[in-house]
């Protein structure tokens, strides 16, 4: 993975694959990408679509451009970085549970 918009255009890629995967999650995140590259996504799995710029979703992520990228690619477990206050969450934290079904 190179960089963020990578990471979110293959999300948009496996969201649309399986569209009625991605129904069931029945939730849309925000995300708030700080640092190297920085900015706001909306991964809406009702409408499976990923939009890049402002939007409302029913949990916020904010997190770095690295430590995304590594938790997409599997150097970095999502719940360590959560842990360790590389991610942070605000919002409907039971949807943030299934965030590794986005990622994965």
């Amino acid at each position: 993975m190179s960089s963020v918009k990578d990471v979110f255009q293959e999300i948009d890629g496996r969201l649309k694959g399986d569209p009625a995967k991605s129904k069931e999650i029945d939730g849309a995140f925000k995300f708030v990408v700080t640092g190297e590259g920085a900015g706001t996504y909306v991964v809406d799995c009702r409408a499976v679509e990923v939009r890049e710029g402002e939007g409302d979703g029913d949990v916020t992520i904010t997190v770095e451009g690295p430590d995304l990228i590594a938790i997409k690619d599997g150097s970095l477990d999502a719940m360590q970085a959560f842990m360790l206050g590389k991610v942070q969450v605000d919002g409907d934290f039971g949807l943030a549970m299934k965030l590794q079904q986005v990622l994965a």
